[in-house]
């Protein structure tokens, strides 16, 4: 009996992508299973990452795109702290899920500016752009930037139908509504091709493949109120101080994201604009508290990362910082347009900072597509899958 011979070659290529957005210790693994062993998260009947270490060694991208496991990872460390060949298991898979990014968003010059310390003053030129763009189209010509009563507190108002929109109002909405549909519809398709993906690899017969909407009813609920926990993150040991942060830092998210909607309702539609010192303005405190939310979290991440290092748990990539320092300047532009407002002798410079942080939000908005801020979008796939592959499984066993 002649036995067939597979011969495998390992695709070069996608080894060094992997290795340059942050897995260089990839080749240290000697396939030990001191990961899988000690990974809280890692499930028994497919453990990781083991298996995602030799898959990226081999170069094996698709089926690494394929694979929800990488998106459950959680980074917490433990794998890494206790590899005894420092191979960083943890930080190969923060690498896959960069690559995974890469492979499933269009444009992809724009997920380059993410992972490239040079690429960001292009992303703050861009921002720029628009936001001029925008500014000298809604305020009827160039505002002096270096007066907090041209811009952004100055401009004419327009009457839009029913709409009463002053110019910073509609100058917000011009950049933000086009750039938020953008972001919307490539991260849709991106969730449609990976869920696709997830259901061929695992082979799901069509009669448990479900429509969309039974989907989210059955599955996205319980994923939701476990990522509003953090029940699998709370589990992680090496790390454990990630947990409490992290999970200031999503709420932090979510109470602007509230505010955020209700301003726009009352700004953009009700015509209710928030007055020039909101002491008693409950939206406005509301905006604050998530404010030094979105502050205490991020320091604490910050912090504690630089901690990890040092105990060799974790490693702080460039996209890493970028998300990080990012988020902790929009928070301190944030209450800085409050505080030099509020001051008369340096109001004035209230118009640049204002300026600023309109720029590095519309690079975070941006980046929910393009740098690690999609893991919020991706991982959130992932355990919905996982929750559904759970139980159809229960069920077809």
């Amino acid at each position: 009996m002649v036995k067939e011979i597979i011969k495998m070659e390992p695709d070069l290529q996608a080894i060094k992508e992997i290795q340059a957005i942050g897995a260089d210790t990839l080749k240290k693994c000697y396939q030990c299973a001191t990961c899988s062993t000690v990974c809280p998260l890692s499930p028994d009947e497919a453990p990781f990452p083991r298996k995602q270490m030799i898959l990226a060694q081999w170069g094996f991208k698709e089926r690494l795109i394929n694979d929800p496991a990488i998106w459950l990872c959680h980074q917490c460390g433990d794998c890494s702290k206790y590899c005894p060949r420092q191979a960083n298991p943890g930080e190969v898979l923060a690498a896959l899920r960069l690559s995974v990014i890469r492979e499933l968003m269009p444009f992809k010059f724009l997920n380059t500016f993410y992972n490239n310390l040079w690429g960001f003053p292009i992303l703050f030129l861009i921002s720029l752009f628009f936001i001029l763009l925008a500014a000298i189209g809604t305020f009827g010509g160039i505002p002096n930037f270096f007066n907090a009563e041209s811009f952004p507190y100055g401009g004419p108002s327009y009457e839009i139908w029913f709409l009463h929109l002053p110019a910073r109002i509609l100058m917000i909405d011009v950049v933000f509504i086009p750039l938020t549909v953008f972001v919307i519809i490539i991260l849709l398709s991106a969730i449609n091709r990976i869920w696709n993906f997830y259901l061929d690899t695992y082979k799901i017969p069509q009669a448990y493949r479900y429509k969309v909407w039974s989907i989210l009813k059955v599955y996205l609920i319980p994923a939701i109120a476990e990522i509003l926990n953090h029940t699998r993150f709370e589990k992680c040991e090496a790390n454990k101080w990630r947990a409490l942060p992290h999970k200031v830092l999503l709420w932090a998210f979510i109470i602007l994201a509230f505010t955020t909607a209700i301003v726009f309702v009352m700004a953009d539609i009700l015509g209710f604009h928030t007055p020039w010192h909101p002491l008693l303005h409950p939206v406005k405190w509301l905006g604050n508290i998530g404010g030094l939310m979105l502050l205490y979290g991020i320091i604490s991440i910050a912090l504690g990362r630089s901690r990890a290092e040092v105990e060799k748990s974790v490693r702080t990539s460039y996209p890493d910082s970028l998300l990080i320092y990012l988020i902790l300047f929009i928070g301190l532009t944030g209450f800085g347009i409050e505080i030099f407002r509020s001051i008369p002798s340096i109001k004035n410079a209230t118009s640049l900072i204002y300026l600023i942080h309109l720029a590095l939000v519309f690079i975070l908005f941006l980046g929910v597509a393009y740098s690690k801020f999609t893991h919020l979008v991706f991982r959130t796939t992932a355990i919905v899958f996982d929750l559904y592959f759970k139980d159809i499984t229960q069920k077809m066993s």
